[in-house]
């Protein structure tokens, strides 16, 4: 009885955890899925932290899949032709055909489910509300985690016409240290907006730097503030400076807009500090080489279109109306395409930081968008390159920025590319300088946590004081002079007067004079009273 009894006791003492819970921590002990979706209507993962909530799923898109079942798609439809033909055309050829195609379609499913599903089902994006987690492989798997605390920028690709048709492309993270790339994502801008604002919400509730401490003497906690004062780093050029904010409610970036009366933004988040110290375009050049066809095009079909409908050509006068039809299109086609190669060129931007270079080249506004990022310690050469004698004749070039392990970057066909190579050495020596400067600014700020600590400590060590000499003192001086120096009298007790005592005066104090104690401590004192006749019997 009393075995069951603890039983049921023991029982209840640890009540059993609910199925997702046990999941989520790796209690469950047997389980096929490492994703599922749990009773809270929310996505769990195993290895999530107890406070981490899953904010979004992305896998590839759908599209990749559906190309990997094409050789399961053309079996079943070589089935559904020998169905068909068995009906119409009798020959005893079509069973054996419906088996080989039969056997095909199988091989073909277990091909596709095990070769391309599993591996794109496995290969999962999980963005919660502290990092983004990438998990992949099947017999190999492989886990990575990116914390949002350390996103500073993020950019996205839509560099094909079936991408801007299906909403897919490759979204950029540019991490403190490094990138991460998600490739042929459904959506890619509404995934950039949702890490965007994640890592926003996390650096906000960063919590901010406590003030050091401050010596009381402010002479000394001046002297402390001047030796650790940060130095103010130099300020290059602001281009921005005569453009005014577009959001000034949002997050700073670049101000200046282009194409004109299209006025085409450059849509980069800024980090804190950031500024732009130059936009770089390509070279008119470039424009005018490119509208040069479509343009004389233009000019001669116009008349050409005019002019030949008033002369008695017979063949025109016959299918007139088709004739301004064609030509109609034409003209179209013409200044679409002068639209299109205008709108292009103003969207290849180089934007020229204090921290890095962003090279944002688009196809028509926005369809179509591949950006690029480079930090200006990254940069390992710099060269100019000229392609014909006539581009140097007018100045113009390509400049390529060599980066060390990864593909260089080309500013092609831009003015003055000497110039560019100048002003990005400048800008990089620059950079080089400010992480120096805040790495000095850093140390200083450390020394002065220290400076701040220990002075405040001595200044508290130095309010502790000795205790006075209170023997011989009547009661109220006493008291006096112990509140002068910050301590409490407390009456211990009294003894017999002596002759050289006087009654009511202090006999004995505790602790003794000249004892350290700290301020607002007691010092317990033992009072003299009148002899009696026993006290004088005993003291003979």
């Amino acid at each position: 009885m009393s075995s069951k009894a603890k039983g049921q006791g023991k029982k209840a003492s640890t009540p059993e955890l609910p199925y997702d819970e046990r999941w989520r921590s790796g209690r469950s002990r047997f389980g096929v899925q490492k994703l599922r979706f749990g009773r809270d209507k929310r996505w769990h993962f195993s290895g999530q932290q107890p406070d981490e909530v899953v904010t979004r799923l992305v896998r590839e898109h759908w599209l990749f899949l559906v190309i990997s079942a094409l050789p399961l798609f053309g079996a079943l439809i070589l089935l559904i032709l020998i169905l068909y033909a068995s009906v119409k055309i009798a020959s005893p050829i079509w069973p054996f055909l419906e088996i080989i195609a039969g056997v095909a379609i199988v091989g073909a499913l277990v091909w596709f489910l095990w070769k391309d599903f599993i591996k794109w089902y496995l290969n999962t994006y999980i963005i919660t509300n502290k990092r983004i987690v990438h998990t992949s492989g099947v017999l190999q798997p492989n886990r990575e985690s990116i914390p949002l605390e350390n996103v500073k920028q993020v950019g996205i690709d839509l560099d094909t016409f079936l991408g801007f048709l299906l909403r897919f492309g490759t979204v950029h993270v540019y991490l403190v240290g490094g990138d991460f790339i998600m490739e042929k994502i459904p959506d890619p801008r509404s995934l950039k907006e949702s890490i965007d604002g994640i890592s926003e919400i996390i650096k906000a509730k960063k919590p901010k730097d406590q003030k050091p401490p401050t010596p009381a003497n402010s002479e000394v906690a001046a002297v402390i503030e001047g030796l650790s004062k940060a130095t103010e780093p130099p300020l290059l050029e602001d281009a921005d400076e005569k453009y005014t904010l577009r959001n000034p409610d949002g997050r700073l970036g670049p101000r200046r807009t282009f194409g004109g009366i299209l006025r085409i933004p450059c849509e980069v988040h800024y980090s804190s500090g950031e500024y732009t110290v130059r936009y770089i375009q390509r070279s008119r050049y470039v424009l005018y080489r490119k509208l040069l066809l479509p343009v004389l095009a233009l000019f001669i079909m116009l008349p050409l279109a005019i002019y030949i409908p008033s002369t008695t050509v017979p063949l025109v006068d016959s299918y007139l109306s088709i004739w301004w039809f064609v030509m109609g299109l034409i003209v179209i086609a013409l200044v679409l395409s002068v639209v299109s190669i205008y709108t292009n060129y103003a969207d290849d931007v180089y934007i020229l930081s204090n921290k890095r270079i962003i090279d944002i080249q688009r196809r028509f506004i926005i369809f179509f968008e591949d950006r690029r990022e480079l930090q200006y310690k990254n940069i390992k050469d710099l060269k100019v390159k000229v392609p014909n004698v006539l581009q140097r004749l007018l100045d113009i070039g390509d400049v390529s920025i060599e980066v060390s392990g990864a593909p260089s970057i080309v500013l092609p066909t831009v003015d003055h590319p000497f110039f560019v190579l100048d002003k990005i050495n400048e800008i990089k020596t620059y950079a080089a300088k400010m992480d120096a400067l805040k790495k000095e600014n850093d140390e200083k700020k450390e020394l002065h946590n220290w400076f701040g600590k220990v002075v405040t400590s001595l200044v508290e060590t130095t309010q502790v004081k000795g205790a006075p000499n209170l023997e011989n003192m009547d009661l109220i001086n006493a008291m006096e002079v112990a509140s002068e120096l910050g301590f409490q009298v407390v009456v211990y007790g009294e003894e017999p007067s002596r002759p050289d005592i006087p009654p009511g005066r202090v006999v004995r104090q505790s602790p003794p004079s000249g004892t350290v104690i700290l301020q607002g401590g007691e010092i317990q004192v033992v009072l003299s009273r009148k002899a009696t006749t026993a006290d004088l019997m005993g003291y003979y």
